[in-house]
C-alpha cells in the first residue's frame, strides 16, 4: 500500500508542479503587451501588475487560468488520485486516507510552481489566484469567506497585498471552524488527529502567501505600497 501512495503522489506533484509552471501572467501580458510583465511596476508576475501593465483584459484572463489551474490540479488530488490507486495498484484506501490531503498536495506543488516556474526562470507570481482555486474544492465555505474578506478590504484600501495577506490569513480559522469529519480515517498525518492536519495544511498555505508578499510587508509598513490602477487609469 506505502509504494502505490508513494508513487501516485510523486507523479501528482510532478504534474501538479508543471502545470503550477504554467504562469498565465507572463503569456497574456507577452500576448497582448509585447513585454515581460515581471519588467514592470512590482515585478511580479500576478493580476495586479498585469493590471497595471498591459490593462483590464489581460488581467481578468490571468485571474480565470490561474484560478482554474488550481482548481484543476486540486480536483485532481482529491477525486482522481485514489481512484488511480484502487483500479491500478488494486489498493482501496477508502475510509483510510482522507482525499483533501491529495488535494492539498497537489494545491501545494502547483503553487510551488506558479512561484518558482520551470518554464520562466524560476521567477513567478505570488499564488493567490491559484489558491483560491485550490480551496474551491478543498472546501468552497472558506474560500466565500476569504474571498469576502479580500473584496471588504480591497474596497476600503484599494490595496491588493494587505487585502489577499489578511484573507490568506483567514483560510486555517474559517477552516478551524468549518471543518468536520463524517468519515473516521485510520490514518494519521504525522499522528494528528484528522482536523489538527486539515488546519495544519490550511495554515501552511497562508503561510506560503504571507511570505511570498513579504516585500509587499515591507512597502505597507513603509507607506510606499500602490493602491490598484489600470495601465489605462495611469
Amino acid at each position: 500500500m506505502i509504494y502505490s501512495i508513494v508513487i501516485c503522489t510523486a507523479v501528482l506533484a510532478i504534474i501538479s508542479y508543471l502545470c503550477g509552471s504554467v504562469n498565465f501572467a507572463i503569456i497574456f501580458t507577452r500576448h497582448y503587451a509585447n513585454t515581460d510583465v515581471r519588467e514592470h511596476g512590482s515585478g511580479n508576475a500576478g493580476m495586479t501588475n498585469v493590471l497595471r501593465t498591459a490593462g483590464k483584459k489581460p488581467a481578468i484572463l490571468t485571474f480565470i487560468c490561474d484560478f482554474l489551474k488550481g482548481a484543476v490540479t486540486a480536483a485532481i488530488g482529491k477525486y482522481l488520485l485514489l481512484i488511480v490507486v484502487k483500479n491500478v495498484f488494486g489498493q482501496n484506501l477508502d475510509g483510510i486516507i482522507d482525499p483533501l490531503y491529495f488535494a492539498y498536495l497537489a494545491g501545494l506543488f502547483c503553487i510551488v510552481g506558479h512561484i518558482f516556474p520551470l518554464y520562466f526562470s524560476f521567477k513567478g507570481g505570488k499564488g493567490v489566484a491559484t489558491l483560491a482555486g485550490i480551496f474551491l474544492i478543498v472546501d468552497w465555505r472558506v474560500l466565500i469567506i476569504a474571498l469576502s474578506t479580500f473584496g471588504i478590504l480591497l474596497a476600503i484600501t484599494k490595496i491588493v497585498s494587505i487585502s489577499s495577506i489578511i484573507a490568506a490569513i483567514s483560510l486555517p480559522i474559517s477552516t478551524f471552524f468549518l471543518y468536520n469529519s463524517n468519515t473516521a480515517y485510520t490514518f494519521r498525518l504525522f499522528g494528528l488527529s484528522q482536523k489538527s492536519a486539515i488546519v495544519v495544511w490550511a495554515a501552511l498555505f497562508s503561510l506560503i502567501v504571507v511570505i511570498s508578499h513579504r516585500a509587499n510587508i515591507g512597502r505597507l509598513i513603509r507607506g510606499e505600497e500602490k493602491r490598484i490602477s489600470s495601465k489605462k487609469e495611469k
